[in-house]
């Protein structure tokens, strides 16, 4: 193995030698296309996918998020001036949620305007509109910093005062933001824009902040506290927000419970839950046994002198005039018992504060049609997770109907229409890559096939015929003769010369000796 090795080494290097300036050229152009095209199919191929993590940063959120990547040993990549920070797309997710949960990008991170400088002879107006623009500077480089947000632009409008007071007009803001693309703004994140704008200036009501994405969109219709919503409801923002938040907990249990039984998005399920935001206080008395205190008894003694008797009944109440005897004295007397008793009573006072479910109803849809068993028993299981309860009116409904997945389906085939173009496009650059290289070889075969007919070169000064009757020899294989050999002295370069002429030629040869006998005879 060690000998090929040598061999193809000495042939190479003596390849090389014998080539030509304009040889050595094209191989060099020829090498580093190859190279370069291996190289780009290489590194498209290896190489990770990397998407953006995230964009519209300033240099201080930059400069956390790339130091953290280094600490996790995560490749990045920065474009736009250092405002986007792009990983691989296989951590872009794993990423974001281990930022996250280190406050990176914090929101000290932004920048707030120069201080405002005023100079002698300014009016009051020029003064407060240049703090007007400074807010509305302030507003929009926090409000960039909300996660979704691209760029925003806040304009406040506050009334002139009238010629003799104050204006009755309040003041209005407007902002607009441009959204990134994919990312949506939760109503959560929409209130809260309306409320730093509307605290922000003096005066401002939060109903008289309007906020608008870059399709036209007004996100904040239905936001205020007086919202259409709260007003068919009867309900007020924070009691909206209470009894979605309700609903959302106990459909999170519902469907979590359903997708282990069912599969992940076999089952849509919606909670309505009433609450009542009314605050009272029950006041309830228990009485217990009685117990006897204390007791009296009193007696009463009547004595009566002597006098007609009178006859008891109705004959008792005529008049009857005394004919003959006196009845003589007479004397009774009586006695009453007091009972003094205590009971046990007990005063309970109860507050029952707002927020109580006062009706809950439930409905419950599944991607496949349910037999009267199945229905009643996911109905029992429904009713257990989220506490029904019949006697306050509670009701759970359940259905059984295919789902239609157009969309879904549609969105599957362009996801994996995406998939196959990639996979063929990495296909074409190996194809291209393995085509380059086998043209490369052919080449180099054939150069070495050119090398090995050329005819070896004869030693400066000697003149040797070539032999066309013997064997061929390689270039290796001469050059390994040639090396084991003498040099040739002139005798005998002059005997191989004869040797050759006379295979060659030998009536030439035999004419040539008889004219030099003749010459020496005479």
């Amino acid at each position: 193995m060690n000998d090929r090795l040598q061999k193809t080494r000495q042939w190479l290097l003596n390849w090389w030698k014998a080539s030509s300036t304009s040889q050595k050229l094209r191989l060099g152009v020829v090498l580093a296309l190859l190279l370069a095209v291996v190289g780009v199919a290489w590194g498209m191929i290896a190489n990770p996918n990397y998407q953006p993590l995230y964009t519209n940063l300033n240099p201080a959120a930059a400069g956390q998020i790339t130091a953290q990547l280094t600490q996790m040993k995560i490749p990045y990549q920065l474009s736009s001036q250092g405002r986007t920070v792009s990983v691989p797309k296989s951590d872009v997710n794993q990423v974001r949620v281990t930022l996250a949960d280190q406050n990176i990008p914090s929101s000290g991170t932004v920048g707030l305007p120069k201080p405002l400088t005023f100079s002698l002879g300014e009016t009051n107006q020029e003064i407060q509109l240049s703090q007007l623009v400074n807010i509305e500077a302030t507003l929009q480089q926090t409000i960039n910093t909300i996660k979704g947000i691209k760029s925003s632009r806040v304009l406040i409008n506050e009334p002139s005062p009238s010629l003799f007071g104050e204006s009755q007009n309040h003041p209005t803001a407007s902002v607009f933001v441009s959204l990134i693309p994919g990312d949506t703004l939760s109503p959560g994140q929409v209130r809260g824009i309306m409320n730093l704008v509307s605290h922000s200036v003096s005066g401002l009501a939060v109903s008289s902040v309007t906020v608008v994405d870059q399709s036209g969109n007004v996100l904040s219709a239905g936001l205020s506290s007086s919202s259409a919503a709260g007003q068919i409801s009867g309900l007020t923002a924070a009691e909206l927000a209470d009894q979605t938040s309700v609903d959302n907990q106990i459909s999170q249990n519902v469907t979590t419970m359903l997708q282990q039984m069912l599969g992940p998005g076999a089952a849509v399920v919606r909670v309505n839950a009433a609450l009542n935001f009314n605050q009272s206080t029950v006041r309830t008395t228990t009485y217990g046994k009685n117990a006897l205190a204390s007791q009296q008894v009193q007696t009463k003694t009547t004595s009566q002198a002597a006098g007609t008797a009178a006859q008891a009944g109705a004959g008792g109440n005529t008049p009857v005039y005394p004919t003959g005897g006196i009845a003589g004295p007479s004397k009774s007397s009586s006695s009453t018992t007091v009972s003094h008793y205590l009971v046990n009573t007990t005063k309970t006072n109860q507050t029952v504060q707002p927020g109580s479910i006062t009706r809950l109803t439930i409905a419950v849809v599944v991607d496949k049609h349910l037999t009267p068993a199945q229905t009643t028993s996911i109905k029992n299981l429904v009713s257990a997770a989220a506490g029904v309860n019949p006697a306050r009116g509670d009701q759970v409904i359940v259905a059984g109907q295919a789902f239609n997945r157009a969309a879904v389906n549609s969105a599957v085939q362009a996801m994996n229409k995406a998939a196959a173009a990639e996979t063929l496009r990495r296909y074409i650059l190996l194809g291209l890559a393995v085509v380059a290289g086998l043209i490369l070889l052919l080449w180099i075969r054939r150069m070495a096939k050119k090398m090995s007919l050329r005819p070896a070169l004869a030693p400066a000064g000697n003149s040797l015929p070539s032999l066309d009757d013997g064997p061929r020899l390689s270039v290796a294989d001469l050059l390994n003769e040639m090396r084991q050999s003498k040099e040739p002295t002139m005798a005998d370069a002059a005997k191989m010369h004869l040797d050759q002429l006379v295979k060659s030629d030998p009536e030439g040869v035999a004419r040539m000796l008889r004219a030099w006998i003749q010459e020496e005879q005479g």
